[in-house]
C-alpha cells in the first residue's frame, strides 16, 4: 500500500507511472488474473481511490519492498507512507517518505530499529502510543489485560498519528481504477469476454460485470475449468 496526503487518487496513480485518463475499474482478482496470465513479467498495475486527506493506491507487483513506486510518488514535496505486508518476509515494513527521500523507518515489531534521514521523526508518536520507552531503544510493557498485540498497538498508533483510514472491503475486492504503472501490460478489454459472456449466461452466472471489458476472475475460473473437462 502507498498513501499520498493532499493528492488525487489519479494523481498518485500518473505519479507512479500511470497515464492520465487510462484508468479501468477492476477488482483485485481481476489484476492478479491479468498479471499471471500476461507474459510480461515486469510489469506492475496499481488501483487507486481515496479516504479522508489521503489517496492510497494498492500494488500489484511481483516485489513491492524492492520498487520505488513510493520514491516516485513523494517527488515534489508530497507526503507518502508506505506499507508492505512482507507475508514471505516479515515484518511488515513502514516507510514514511517526503520529496523522494524516506524520513524514517521500521519493521512492524522492530520499531527499536529505525533509518532514515531522521530515524527519530515518530519517536515521540511510537512513546505516546505505548510502543516504545522514551529513549527509543526497547518496547514498552504491554498493560496488564491488554488484547492488543504490539504489532496492532503500531498500526494504530499510526492511523491515528497521521489520519488515516482504509475501507478494507475495497482493498481487493471492490472494482477500483486501475493503472498500469510499468511495463506494457494492457487493462483494456479481453478478446474473450464475449465467448464467456454467453457462456456464463448459458450456465445461470451474474453477468453483472460492469464496462470494463474484463471477466471477472472467478467466472474465469469457472470457464477454464469446465473447459478443463471438455478437453479431457
Amino acid at each position: 500500500m502507498v498513501f499520498a496526503r493532499d493528492v488525487s487518487p489519479e494523481d498518485l496513480a500518473v505519479r507512479m507511472g500511470g497515464t492520465p485518463g487510462a484508468a479501468v475499474d477492476l477488482t483485485g482478482p481481476d489484476v492478479t488474473s491479468l498479471l499471471l496470465r500476461s507474459a510480461m513479467g515486469d510489469s506492475a498495475v496499481v488501483r487507486v481511490a481515496g479516504c479522508g486527506a489521503w489517496s492510497y493506491a494498492v500494488l500489484h507487483l511481483v516485489d513491492p519492498g524492492r520498487d520505488d513506486l513510493a520514491v516516485r510518488a513523494s517527488r515534489g514535496g508530497a507526503e507518502v507512507i508506505q506499507y508492505v505486508a512482507m507475508t514471505d518476509h516479515p515484518p511488515a515494513q513502514f516507510n514514511y517518505l517526503r520529496d523522494g527521500r524516506t524520513v524514517c523507518g521500521f519493521g512492524i515489531g522492530e520499531e527499536a530499529h529505525r533509518w532514515g534521514q531522521d530515524p527519530d521523526h515518530l519517536l515521540p508518536a511510537l512513546v505516546a502510543g505505548g510502543v516504545l520507552t522514551p529513549d527509543g531503544t526497547s518496547h514498552q510493557a504491554a498493560p496488564a489485560g491488554s488484547a492488543m498485540s504490539g504489532n496492532r498497538l503500531t498500526l494504530t498508533m499510526l492511523e491515528h498519528h497521521f489520519g488515516l483510514c482504509l475501507p478494507k472491503a475495497s482493498v481487493m475486492r471492490a472494482p477500483l481504477p486501475a493503472y498500469t504503472v510499468r511495463g506494457q501490460l494492457s487493462l483494456g478489454p479481453e478478446s474473450d469476454v464475449d465467448l464467456i459472456r454467453a457462456w456464463a449466461a448459458e450456465h445461470g452466472y451474474s453477468l453483472n460485470w460492469g464496462r470494463s471489458g474484463h471477466v471477472p476472475a472467478s467466472i474465469r475460473d469457472a470457464y477454464a475449468h469446465a473447459d478443463g473437462r471438455r478437453s479431457s
